[in-house]
């Protein structure tokens, strides 16, 4: 907005929030038609700011998806003696415009009059502050008697204001009970520890909350920026435990040690910390890395972390905030200043575990400087490379997403394809994998202004790379809106919507050309539905991740070492099943979409029994996809004919070693048949000779 509507807390504290009094200024114009030439900004009187939450169940019941959930900020304005204001409402906004003095508004509040209902965050306003102000209104206009900077009120508000999707409740007036009382006892910085933990205790998305799904509240899954904050929409256990193969797989893999910890037992303490906080920060990946050969285990490890510590930089919208310039600085020499520091420490950045990380990142350093020099030249080039990228992005306003495809697949490249590319490079480097690793593939990438720069003939890596982040990014829509940071190309998204606003497929009542789809969790509804424009746009981008496929594929075929390839194929695996969940699924908007455990440890099974199983079950996932662009939103325009096309490239890319797979699985399956016939029959010819005696 122009002039510009956002405030620094410095801004708040001196008294003086030029963005709201610029934000007042035009709601006034747009709902009361008062011209901005007959208000006067700087005549706005700053006293304090409020936060309170309400649902709207009187007008849309028990279930409502409406509500508010938000901070306040109060200002006054007072007309000299003689001022006249021209107001002519916003039909769409306001029904009738009145001026009240102090006494009428309390009459009328007490129900004597036309006037029967209040919104709630009024009602609270007067009832706690506007007496005070109105009765000393010359003291409170000019002078700072009444003005509070420091402090958020925090208000609950009347029964008939709570329940909804959005699960409104008793809930503020007992966290501004403890801020108090943790302001008396330790002052402002344990009133402010008060305040997050009751924000991370409440976990209130603002488009549809909590609902009827299920939501992750584990303070393990608390993180950085958006995450944590929307709904993970959980499966039923009792969907989870009718299907025995799934559960079976989760007890092999837990109990017979598929996945061995070839770090664990290191006697160096550097190592240890590096392998402890390798399971802290990374669920996904730290079964895979321990899984390698012992000192490629260490090497893939370490670049794991230094590229973790660079991400936590990156992430973190606070430690930097007003210093971009530094947080840019910090990136791109973080391989020259920190990788080679024996006593690093990064204070004051990242939440949890990350931070840990960061504060001890001289231990990482240690071990980094102990690798081969292969492995250090290639750790140290990725992690220059993907420090200057993520400085690209810093002052990049990202609220919207990217700007087009090409910087969609830039940042990809930068945050992903990197990885894929140092990766390859020390298997190769390692001895464990040949050169013809490090091919080009179907996809033709370049990225910077000199092709002949790039690394040469490293288009596989790099498209196993894009695979997985735009998996993440499809995924992980609204964590990434609600964050301020998204991903989706505008070229594409703003194709489909309705407005310049990416959180508009959010909506509970999105658009879509009068058609709404049910959003549904565990067989309940959540919300009234999400437009057909929405699901557009998610296939179309599930089509541009599905055009990588091919590209992984041959990657894996050219892996030779077992381990590496368990290594590579089990995040593959993992992401085209994280596709087919998202395809084509309302939910992706409400929350994040997940695949079963069960299915998890099924697939990690799969890679472990060798290439034809991973065939298979891309092959599977590929069909599931195929049969609902038969029925998907977009199934007869381009959408779904570029669909089809990408799932039958697959399907004629896997179909060999798929049946392959499947032959065998029907033979054990049959052994398996026979034994269990053979052991009822033994069981019934036993019976009938005990009962014959």
């Amino acid at each position: 907005m122009k002039p510009c509507e956002v405030d620094q807390p410095e801004a708040i504290a001196q008294g003086d929030p030029k963005g709201v009094k610029a934000a007042a200024v035009r709601k006034l114009g747009h709902e009361l038609g008062i011209p901005a030439a007959e208000l006067d900004a700087s005549r706005f009187k700053f006293l304090t700011r409020v936060h309170y939450w309400a649902a709207d169940v009187g007008t849309y019941g028990s279930e409502a998806v409406w509500g508010e959930h938000e901070i306040d900020h109060i200002l006054l304005y007072r007309l000299n003696a003689g001022e006249q204001l021209s107001v002519k409402p916003n039909a769409e906004e306001v029904e009738a415009v009145r001026w009240l003095g102090s006494g009428d508004l309390k009459e009328a509040m007490a129900g004597k009059g036309d006037m029967p209902l209040w919104s709630p965050w009024f009602r609270i306003i007067k009832e706690r502050l506007l007496d005070a102000w109105w009765q000393d209104l010359d003291t409170a206009l000019t002078t700072d008697k009444y003005v509070d900077v420091t402090s958020i009120h925090r208000f609950d508000t009347a029964p008939e204001f709570h329940g909804g999707l959005g699960d409104a409740k008793p809930l503020l007036d007992e966290v501004s009970k403890a801020e108090a009382a943790a302001l008396k006892e330790g002052g402002e910085a344990q009133r402010r520890k008060v305040a997050l933990d009751a924000e991370h205790e409440d976990r209130i998305v603002g488009f549809v909350g909590r609902g009827k799904a299920e939501v992750d509240t584990s303070a393990g899954d608390v993180k950085q920026g958006g995450y944590g904050k929307v709904p993970t929409h959980k499966i039923p256990k009792l969907d989870q435990l009718m299907r025995p193969l799934e559960i079976i797989s989760a007890l092999r893999l837990k109990c017979t040690g598929l996945l061995e910890n070839n770090i664990k037992g290191q006697t160096d303490e550097d190592i240890e910390f590096c392998d402890d906080m390798l399971g802290k920060v990374s669920r996904s990946f730290a079964a895979v890395i321990r899984q390698l050969p012992t000192q490629l285990s260490i090497d893939i490890c370490i670049f794991y972390l230094v590229l973790r510590a660079l991400d936590t930089v990156e992430d973190d919208m606070e430690a930097y905030k007003g210093r971009e310039s530094d947080k840019q600085a910090e990136l791109i020499s973080f391989g020259e200043k920190r990788l080679t520091d024996p006593n690093c420490s990064i204070t004051g950045v990242g939440a949890a575990d990350e931070r840990t990380l960061v504060e001890n990142f001289g231990r990482v350093a240690r071990v980094f400087a102990k690798l081969s020099e292969g492995s250090r030249e290639v750790i140290r080039n990725i992690t220059d490379k993907m420090g200057a990228g993520m400085a690209e992005y810093v002052s990049a306003d990202l609220a919207q997403g990217t700007l087009d495809q090409a910087a969609y697949n830039r940042y990809c490249h930068m945050v992903a394809g990197l990885v894929g590319e140092g990766l390859t490079r020390i298997f190769v480097s390692s001895g464990m994998e040949s050169s013809e690793l490090a091919g080009q593939g179907e996809q033709v990438w370049s990225f910077c202004a000199d092709p002949k720069k790039e690394a040469a003939n490293l288009g596989l890596a790099n498209s196993m790379g894009l695979f997985l982040q735009k998996t993440n990014i499809i995924r992980d829509y609204l964590e990434d809106y609600v964050d301020g940071r998204a991903f989706w190309p505008q070229s594409v998204w703003k194709s489909y919507a309705n407005s310049n606003d990416l959180g508009e497929f959010a909506l509970p009542t999105s658009h879509g050309a009068g058609k709404l789809l049910p959003v549904k969790a565990g067989g309940e509804v959540l919300a009234k539905g999400v437009g057909v424009q929405a699901l557009l746009c998610l296939n179309d981008l599930v089509a541009d991740a599905l055009e990588l496929v091919p590209d992984s594929l041959e990657y894996l075929e050219r892996v030779s070492t077992p381990a590496i390839y368990r290594f590579c194929a089990i995040p593959q695996v993992m992401a085209i099943a994280t596709l087919a969940a998202c395809f084509d699924n309302p939910l992706v908007f409400t929350g994040v979409v997940k695949i079963r455990k069960g299915l998890t440890a099924r697939l990690i099974v799969a890679c472990c029994d060798g290439p034809n199983a991973v065939h298979f079950w891309f092959r599977q996932f590929a069909e599931e996809i195929l049969a609902q662009t038969k029925t998907c939103v977009g199934a007869d325009g381009p959408v779904g004919k570029r669909l089809e096309k990408s799932c039958h490239r697959i399907l004629e890319r896997t179909q060999k070693r798929s049946e392959a797979w499947s032959g065998k699985q029907t033979q054990k399956r049959l052994v398996v048949g026979a034994v269990t016939a053979l052991a009822v029959s033994s069981l019934f010819v036993g019976t009938s000779l005990q009962n014959q005696r």
